[in-house]
């Protein structure tokens, strides 16, 4: 089949993090599919409401992947222009030299809104991947009408968990199919057993602009730690990145902790390598692809249940916390510690290959076009 992915959110070379799972998914459709990416996105940087569009190309073996920006408007009429140029786009270049099987947006919105109205212009089937909870779309009672107007109007909505299918349920009463994010597992291999005396090794990943990781948790968990040898290595930029180390330091346990600040994904093996175990007292996750990344590397995971690693964490691949209760994820980091042995590492690895892997994506998502399509003839 033919593919065309819409999204806002893609990797390039400034922001290298954005929108990778994405570009995950969208290089294992690639394994059995043709797939045209639109990924498009505003210039902030000057005023120009009545410029053009700009487009490149690339292309990577099955996959294009054109690079749409639109320049800043007005207030208000922005986000007008920005979605009725990338339709004019997809519409002169696509649309017209493509015969398109299935339209598939990543997010609700922008991607969804407008693969949705593209979907009952044209007849193409359009499927919407969400990745984030509903509400936080709601900036707006025009966004809030944009979600549901695609939620209820799409041919079929899938959800990377349970816990965010019945998050989408709530809002437009549909059912809603559950396809988990797509791991490249080749990108990871099964780490080195701990070793007796070497120190208790731990991780965490994540972005340091907000509090959603809950990095500050695991900081304050520490002071209940110091009768272990245990290092904590973090990973990770942003604004509040010296406010966690200035925590770490008020409650003296900052010499337990290493900051690596960002790492580049090309240098993320290089970083699970260092661990015994991967921690992450998130707030909330819809999914959770650093906890099956840590898995694909053998790794046992200490996670909170915050919506997405309860349905990833079984009793022999780690432990599940409660969120806000730092004690807690304590006494768990303490009990991952003294078991580690227990836990067998090529068997963690096993677990994830098997539901997470480009191979068994494929196989899910390949099934969902059929259906899609096979239900528009």
């Amino acid at each position: 089949m033919k593919i065309l992915l819409l999204t806002h959110s893609w990797p390039d070379e400034t922001i290298k993090w954005r929108g990778l799972f994405i570009k995950d998914q969208a290089m294992a459709i690639g394994i059995s599919h043709e797939i045209i990416v639109v990924f498009f996105r505003t210039d902030y940087s000057r005023l120009a409401p009545f410029s053009p569009y700009s487009f490149s190309k690339k292309e990577d073996g099955n996959v294009t992947v054109y690079d749409i920006t639109t320049t800043r408007s007005f207030p208000v009429i922005n986000q007008l222009k920005y979605l009725r140029d990338t339709f004019r786009f997809i519409r002169k270049e696509i649309l017209s030299k493509h015969k398109i099987d299935v339209i598939h947006s990543q997010l609700s919105y922008p991607a969804g809104f407008l693969g949705t109205l593209t979907a009952k212009k044209t007849g193409i089937p359009c499927v919407i991947t969400e990745h984030s909870w509903v509400h936080k779309y709601f900036r707006s009672p025009v966004h809030r009408f944009c979600v549901r107007y695609a939620l209820k109007n799409c041919n079929s909505i899938v959800a990377v968990s349970h816990a965010l299918g019945n998050d989408i349920f709530q809002n437009c009463r549909r059912q809603v199919k559950v396809i988990p994010n797509v791991v490249n597992i080749d990108r990871f291999h099964t780490v080195k057993a701990p070793q007796t005396g070497e120190g208790f090794n731990i991780g965490i990943l994540g972005g340091m602009g907000n509090y959603r990781k809950g990095l500050d948790i695991l900081i304050r968990a520490l002071p209940l730690l110091e009768d272990i040898d245990l290092t904590v290595h973090i990973g990770g930029d942003g604004v509040l990145l010296e406010t966690f180390r200035n925590l770490a330091g008020e409650l003296n346990v900052e010499y337990k902790c290493i900051f690596y600040g960002e790492i580049k994904p090309e240098r993320i093996m290089d970083f699970y390598s260092r661990l015994d175990a991967y921690v992450l007292p998130s707030r909330d996750e819809t999914f959770g692809v650093v906890v099956v990344e840590a898995m694909a590397c053998g790794l046992p995971v200490v996670a909170s249940r915050c919506g997405g690693p309860e349905e990833i964490i079984t009793p022999e691949s780690g432990l599940l916390v409660d969120r806000e209760n730092h004690a807690q994820l304590a006494e768990a980091i303490r009990k991952l510690c003294k078991n580690i042995a227990s836990y067998d590492n090529n068997a963690i690895r096993l677990y994830v290959t098997g539901r997470y892997s480009p191979a068994a994506f494929v196989k899910s998502i390949t099934s969902l076009y059929s259906e899609i399509t096979d239900g528009c003839k």
